[in-house]
């Protein structure tokens, strides 16, 4: 992503398969061609478009099992046992459900069924299926790929259309929403058990394992880190805009494709419910109730960026509203971001 912009601006939220479908619309069957095998200046190509993201949320997901276990150890022995065990039968869920949509989407066999084991068992078969899966994905996305450009040059416009949508429908989504889904029920996991200090501490630790991305970041122009931003937050399947002004460019999230769209889909309501951060601080930007999941980007993208590089990365504006939007901001300038919220961040270096 870092390089020259020359896309332009207004189509930095814009994902390859929609600009495929509306070259699908306008008849311009040699434009949706060249799409899918060149890609948009953007994503790559058809094949590789949910690839970047796909292994992303992977390797995230590998950083942090393995901080479930220790912050399982360092409960006290009053409820350590009990953590540990919650904390198995959730990464088993997991393990379970990610397996079983992998089958349905592609039309593998169940396996024996296997009984739950422990959190450290459970870790070491998720990161295998984990693995599997990312290789499983590629090659299938490939595959359908290939599929959409021999549709197109048969003129055969409606299957191109519904190979489309299984690319994206069918197999990204329903894999890329139990990833996120994972993800906020271990953020609950460690709130619950061990509050919001805690849970601090394990958005900051699951930042540092993956600071190299966040420092290639780093050496990037406003302008392209904007662009890499839009991009990653797109893949989450939200609606994205990106305008600019003299001091800044905003991405706007009509709806945020991964915390958003759980706060809209009724995680953080019924039986299963995820919780909300009921403390003013860093991980709520100062405000008085924040979703779980939501809590992370002010630390991986602020605090831990701030302890960093002396800057945050983003700069959020009404976060995690209960729409389903949020807005951010990245500064031209490196010391762009306003006093008050470094306040809020609570931000390294300040008093």
């Amino acid at each position: 992503m870092a390089g020259e912009v020359t896309v332009p601006m207004q189509a930095w939220g814009r994902r390859l398969s929609d600009a495929l479908r509306a070259a699908l619309e306008s008849g311009d069957l040699a434009a949706a061609r060249r799409l899918a095998r060149e890609g948009d200046g953007q994503a790559r190509n058809l094949a590789k478009e949910y690839s970047l993201m796909y292994r992303g949320l992977g390797i995230t997901i590998r950083v942090l099992l393995p901080l479930l276990r220790e912050t399982a150890a360092r409960a006290d022995a009053s409820k350590g046992a009990a953590a540990a065990s919650e904390a198995a039968s959730l990464v088993h869920r997991f393990r379970s459900d990610l397996a079983g949509r992998m089958r349905d989407i592609w039309g593998d066999p169940a396996p024996a069924s296997e009984p739950p084991g422990t959190l450290d068992e459970e870790i070491a078969r998720t990161v295998l299926v984990l693995e599997a899966g990312e290789a499983r994905f590629e090659r299938e996305q490939a595959r359908l790929a290939d599929e959409i450009v021999r549709a197109i040059e048969a003129g055969d416009v409606a299957r191109t259309r519904t190979l489309v949508d299984v690319k994206e429908q069918g197999q990204y989504v329903p894999l890329h929403d139990r990833l996120i889904r994972f993800m906020a029920e271990s953020f609950g996991w460690v709130l619950r058990w061990f509050g919001p200090g805690e849970l601090l501490r394990f958005h900051l630790a699951t930042a540092e394992g993956q600071r190299p991305g966040f420092e290639k970041w780093e050496q990037m122009s406003a302008a392209e880190f904007t662009r890499a931003s839009a991009f990653l937050l797109k893949q989450h399947m939200g609606q994205v805009a990106v305008r600019e002004d003299g001091e800044k460019f905003t991405i706007e999230q009509a709806l945020c494709g991964s915390g958003g769209r759980l706060r809209l889909a009724g995680a953080y309501a019924g039986p299963d419910a995820l919780p909300f951060v009921e403390e003013r601080g860093p991980l709520t930007l100062g405000q008085a109730r924040f979703p779980v999941y939501c809590s992370h980007c002010p630390i991986w993208n602020g605090v831990a960026p701030a302890k960093w590089f002396g800057r945050p990365h983003w700069v959020f504006d009404e976060p995690a509203r209960p729409d389903g939007g949020c807005t951010l901001h990245v500064y031209k300038r490196r010391d762009g971001a306003p006093a008050a919220y470094l306040d809020r961040l609570g931000w390294p270096g300040r008093a």
